[in-house]
């Protein structure tokens, strides 16, 4: 099966929605949430099409970081099930890497749960490195009544 990676276009909005739908997350809501560290100036996708059908997405979104300059962060990569022990991940990262070298870009950074062990791999045989760690905390309340 041939799988092509490039940068995603308007075209694309609809496979887009389908492919993040069958990964279980929503495609506008994802539009919507900007990067945790900055306010970005851009935002792209990356896909990879197998068949007329988007197999694989990942979002780059590119803004400044005061004190490193132009910096990129890879949010939402989803690949599907079957295609993911295949060279299709590092093919994405490899696409994602030569978009932020092209812009000239400082840094390019993830964040990965800890428990996806296989995701951090993928990511460390790219030459990525662990800057820090954080750990999420919550305080909860009972429900309430009336909202």
């Amino acid at each position: 099966m041939k799988i092509s990676v490039r940068m995603a276009d308007a075209t694309d909005r609809e496979e887009l929605k389908d492919f993040y739908s069958r990964e279980g997350l929503d495609f506008e809501d994802i539009m919507t949430r900007t990067a945790p560290t900055f306010s970005h100036s851009e935002t792209m996708y990356i896909v990879a099409e197998a068949q007329g059908m988007i197999v694989a997405a990942l979002r780059l979104s590119i803004g400044r970081e005061p004190g490193v300059g132009k910096v990129g962060i890879i949010q939402y990569f989803e690949i599907e099930d079957e295609l993911e022990q295949t060279e299709l991940g590092p093919n994405m990262l490899s696409e994602a890497v030569q978009i932020a070298e092209d812009k000239g870009l400082r840094a390019l950074d993830t964040m990965v749960r800890d428990d996806r062990t296989e995701v951090i791999e993928l990511y460390k045989d790219a030459q990525f490195e662990i800057d820090h760690k954080e750990t999420y905390l919550r305080r909860k309340f009972r429900k309430r009544l009336f909202t």
